[in-house]
């Protein structure tokens, strides 16, 4: 149930748009970190490819974990299923603190600078967030709610926001397309694409090290905060009181990395 379910490649045969641009995402934001690292921070080759692979590992983890603990009930009878995409997708905020503990672990084990390294990863990120929401798009999840503005996207009869309304009143089930929707995935994009634009601005204006993954770390987290009630309510959906959990985490990484951020400018101009 996508937008674009699949496409045929030379030799390759049909690929799933979805595990195409995830998997692009990932190369393109591991070759971009690892040049930044060792071009800009001037970081040796060989300790940032073994923090870049356990990062990687950390970033799985963490995005699937966060996905799956809501909905453990999915995966009790399978728990290998957790190490299949397909049975489910990976949630940012969970993938990020992957990145944290993963890089602290990969850091102590390397003895990388860890503020050097992080700015250079942190854009990195942004261009590769970017790429898997298109992904995101493409298979028709990540969805939001119904939207009457001129920039709605009305979703195809073969997209998952088309059999939710469906199933939710919204639309007759011969209606030839979805009500208008927020192009929840793109906005994520172009959020991403902010990142890493502000990112790389910054990595030679610094004034000290850390500040440009600091600063990324502020401007995903309010970013997420401000699109997140943008999502539509799905019966998956999973409340913690009166918001959605993914609500509340952005929320608090919002206050955390503000805080940081306001700290470690501080203390830096002392």
């Amino acid at each position: 149930m996508a937008v674009l379910p699949a496409v045929s490649l030379p030799w390759l045969g049909d690929i799933r748009t979805h595990a195409l641009m995830v998997g692009l995402a990932v190369v393109v934001a591991v070759w971009l970190a690892i040049r930044s690292a060792v071009r800009t921070e001037g970081l040796p080759l060989g300790a940032v490819l073994i923090t870049v692979a356990l990062i990687a590992v950390g970033v799985f983890l963490g995005g699937r974990l966060h996905f799956a603990l809501p909905r453990l009930e999915l995966f009790a009878a399978e728990p290998l299923r957790l190490l299949r995409i397909s049975s489910g997708g990976l949630h940012a905020p969970g993938a990020l603190c992957g990145v944290v503990v993963g890089g602290w672990l990969a850091l102590r084990l390397t003895g990388l600078p860890a503020g050097r390294f992080a700015d250079a990863m942190a854009p990195a990120v942004g261009v590769g967030i970017a790429l898997a929401r298109v992904g995101c798009f493409l298979n028709g999840c990540c969805f939001g709610d119904v939207c009457d503005l001129p920039w709605g996207i009305e979703m195809p009869a073969t997209s998952l926001p088309y059999y939710e309304q469906i199933e939710a009143g919204l639309i007759p089930r011969d209606a030839p397309h979805s009500r208008p929707v927020h192009a929840l995935p793109l906005y994520f994009a172009l959020a991403g694409l902010l990142i890493a634009a502000i990112g790389f601005w910054l990595q030679k204006r610094k004034v000290y090290d850390g500040q440009v993954a600091l600063v990324s770390f502020f401007l995903f987290s309010a970013s997420s905060a401000i699109l997140e009630p943008l999502r539509y309510a799905h019966e998956m959906r999973v409340y913690l009181g009166p918001l959605p959990q993914l609500q509340w985490v952005t929320l608090v990484m919002t206050a955390g990395s503000l805080i940081a951020l306001v700290l470690a400018s501080r203390w830096a101009g002392r």
